[in-house]
């Protein structure tokens, strides 16, 4: 059994975790102009429907186990009875609207304050690990250009099914898998997002020859140009949208490889589905579907394959030492 080092109260937990949240967004407010939009993100129309899906999806689970348990429940006793743990899903997706802000504003940032400069070492070091040859090569001659379909699909699924992660840690009510997860996310975004990338600052195989002027990847985006001639591939469009917006910035913008934030997400996933499953089948899903999104990461394009690896090592430490930290029983 791995040994707690620290037990929170529920109060402690919470005020910790609206701590965390706010801090990025009153650090960058402090630091740089024009920041206001980042304190309303949280009151978007898309934040506020899954906010309050999420308190639905409480409710009706709630509702679910009292029948279960032989009672017939109405929706007023309900949110009489349970209703601070209803609305703590709902609230919990407002607070990640904060920090989600600060990454898209910090890491559109990036290169203004630490122009990129890490990515023909990570170039080396990529055909170093794979044995004198790009990871790229190894991807693409196995899979083929449906296979860069197919990938391209299940990376871009990532983005629908965040909110569905979202909803989950929410709606949990086990407090301390609530905290450990919660956490989790800041340190993808704001560890691994931010303060990492901000060291290691570097672009990208796609965007190598605009920022390098070499044509280094060429050889890759043909591949990907072939696939897209079958069907459209997303990651060629973002790539170019993320381009026209490199200036202007906005939400969701922003360039940045190293570490990789979506395989960062991929792998906390799955985590957290090995710490909350006992079914052996969505366990190997969730972390297949984490090795498909590395590959994808270097298939096409977005990063280099020790983008997704020292990903995986933060986040996995991490984990690790959230699990030494738990949330006491309410008395």
């Amino acid at each position: 059994m791995r040994r707690i080092m620290l037990v929170l109260s529920r109060a402690q937990a919470a005020v910790i975790v609206v701590a965390v949240s706010l801090l990025p967004t009153l650090a960058i407010s402090a630091l740089f102009s024009g920041t206001g939009a980042l304190w309303l993100a949280p009151v978007s129309p898309r934040v506020l429907v899954i906010a309050l899906a999420a308190s639905l999806l409480a409710t009706i689970v709630r509702m679910r186990a009292l029948r279960l348990a032989g009672e017939t429940p109405t929706l007023r006793s309900v949110i009489r009875a349970d209703g601070p743990a209803i609305l703590i899903p709902g609230a919990l997706i407002v607070l990640i609207a904060f920090p989600s802000a600060a990454f898209s504003f910090a890491k559109a940032n990036i290169p203004g304050i630490v122009p990129f400069y890490l990515d023909p070492p990570l170039v080396t070091a990529d055909r170093w690990l794979f044995l004198g040859t790009d990871p790229w090569r190894v991807s693409h001659a196995l899979l083929g250009p449906w296979g860069t379909i197919v990938i391209d699909r299940l990376y871009v699924l990532w983005f629908t099914l965040f909110p569905f992660l979202a909803v989950w840690i929410g709606g949990s009510r086990d407090r301390t898998f609530q905290l450990r997860a919660f956490m989790g996310v800041l340190v993808v975004l704001l560890l691994v997002g931010n303060a990492m990338a901000l060291a290691m600052s570097s672009a990208g195989p796609v965007f190598y020859q605009h920022f390098y002027g070499d044509p280094y990847y060429a050889p890759l985006l043909a591949r990907l140009a072939e696939a897209d001639a079958i069907q459209p591939i997303s990651a060629l469009s973002i790539a170019d949208w993320l381009l026209e917006t490199y200036e202007t910035g906005g939400f969701g913008s922003g360039i940045s490889a190293m570490p990789s934030v979506h395989v960062g997400f991929a792998v906390l996933t799955w985590l957290m589905v090995r710490d909350r499953v006992a079914n052996p089948w969505p366990r190997a899903l969730a972390g297949l579907y984490a090795f498909a999104i590395w590959v994808g990461s270097f298939h096409l394009a977005w990063h280099y394959a020790w983008d997704g690896i020292v990903s995986l090592a933060v986040v996995w430490a991490c984990w690790r030492l959230l699990q030494r930290v738990e949330v006491a029983p309410s008395a």
